[in-house]
């Protein structure tokens, strides 16, 4: 994470593009953070309008509270229920690699 002094920094807005691709950078007005500029390459229009909307993420929280208190029925559940395939499963690393935890050599 980088920080700019909005009061010191001769940066132009492509720079800061640029140092955003290493990470965050947080502008700072009078030492007190002021707003964020997040590399957003490879995100989707729909995503990122997602991700900033309070309305959206309200209806997700409320959702994830009402799962948490009151349960649900799980993806597999509704993945037999509607007749889809299981979702099949990624062998581990270890596995993947031919080595197993518990085989000694």
């Amino acid at each position: 994470m980088n920080k700019v002094e909005l009061e010191k920094t001769t940066l132009t807005v492509t720079d800061l593009a640029e140092l955003a691709k290493k990470g965050p950078v947080i502008l700072t007005r009078n030492g007190k953070p002021l707003a964020a500029v997040k590399d957003l390459s490879g995100s989707d229009w729909e995503s990122i309008s997602l991700a900033n909307n309070p309305r959206f993420l309200a209806l997700i929280e409320e959702s994830r509270r009402s799962y948490r208190e009151h349960g649900g029925i799980g993806i597999e559940e509704i993945r037999r229920e509607l007749g889809l395939p299981a979702k099949r499963r990624r062998p581990s690393q270890t596995k993947r690699n031919g080595k197993d935890k518990g085989r000694k050599a």
